[in-house]
């Protein structure tokens, strides 16, 4: 269930092609001028003065740096894969969406308005959250371990540049839509 193999892999093509979506982005924005980058960013006082929401959406695909882009898609490549194979297609793209415009939505409330936040860490961490239901549901012995992985990428999340409410908000977001996801399934099974 929680193992990265061959089968999963080839199950896992919403995943690569989120992979490939966000390598695109930072390639095609890493060549051009850094204001087509900004028009797409998240840029608090843009969202709330001009209405630009699309923003809460399309920060969720840029990246800072080669650093960012590299551990975000690590975290894509072995998160995306367990959901992928845990949750229907339709279930997957909506955690990974659904938390990463919520982590995005918290931090526009919570962030000062001249605040410029990217990256997929909203939607991962959904991810992780979603990761979590299933293990609380599959294997009870490993929560306390998951619950510490958890905790460890929270208060990494405290280091200045990351954005702490993108990672909690998002986490939250994949644990509720993970766990409703969940449920209906088993309900549908019974």
């Amino acid at each position: 269930m929680f193992v990265v193999d061959e089968k999963s892999l080839k199950n896992s093509r919403l995943t690569l092609l989120l992979l490939i979506l966000n390598v695109s982005c930072f390639i095609y924005f890493s060549a051009v001028d850094v204001q087509y980058l900004l028009f797409f960013a998240q840029i608090n006082n843009k969202i709330i003065q001009e209405g630009q929401i699309w923003r809460l959406f399309t920060a969720m695909f840029l990246h800072a740096d080669i650093f960012h882009l590299f551990s975000n898609m690590l975290a894509l490549f072995f998160f995306g894969i367990v959901i992928e194979n845990n949750f229907s297609k339709l279930e997957y793209l909506s955690i990974y969406l659904i938390s990463g415009v919520i982590g995005n939505l918290f931090s526009l409330i919570l962030l000062p308005p001249l605040t410029i936040s990217l990256g997929a860490s909203g939607a991962i961490f959904g991810l992780i959250g979603a990761s979590f239901i299933l293990t609380i549901y599959h294997d009870r012995s490993l929560i306390f371990l998951a619950f510490l992985y958890i905790i460890y990428f929270l208060i990494m999340s405290l280091a200045p540049g990351i954005n702490l409410w993108a990672h909690l908000f998002g986490l939250l977001g994949g644990v509720s839509l993970g766990h409703v996801f969940y449920k209906r399934k088993k309900f549908i099974e019974y």
